[in-house]
């Protein structure tokens, strides 16, 4: 016969607090419903190109990396910076920098790539899931 374990030997185990889903609105009234957002353009990749002067700064943060296993993310973007200009919000993920893919990359290494280049051509997405999922995981 099979040994089991005192109920007090399980490992305690902590679920994320429940979130009401949104109010279901049917798909005939979606169009102009005010909590109905029909645009889902935000969420796809886009280009974002910004020029750094020497010395200047970038205009924003970003957080997260390989360790969080979520990708590089913008955390802060400066208002009235460059890259606020140029579109910039907390949430985008950077997908990749002058080419180089940022999507499993140590979070020193982009600060490096960022910080050196002259001229940054970003891939970036609006992933505001991922970015809060990200922000419990990681301290910077």
């Amino acid at each position: 016969m099979e040994a089991r374990l005192p109920y007090d030997d399980y490992p305690v185990v902590f679920l994320p607090p429940y979130e009401s889903p949104p109010a279901w609105v049917p798909p005939h009234e979606r169009l102009y419903h005010p909590d109905y957002n029909n645009e889902l353009t935000q969420f796809l990749p886009r280009t974002v190109v910004l020029k750094k002067p020497p010395g200047a700064q970038l205009g924003f943060n970003i957080r997260g990396g390989k360790a969080s296993q979520l990708g590089i993310f913008i955390s802060k973007v400066i208002p009235d910076s460059d890259a606020h200009r140029a579109g910039l919000q907390e949430g985008d993920q950077v997908l990749s920098v002058n080419d180089v893919d940022f999507q499993d990359i140590e979070h020193s290494k982009a600060v490096e790539i960022l910080k050196t280049a002259r001229e940054i051509t970003m891939r970036v997405r609006y992933f505001p899931y991922n970015y809060q999922r990200q922000k419990e995981r990681t301290v910077h």
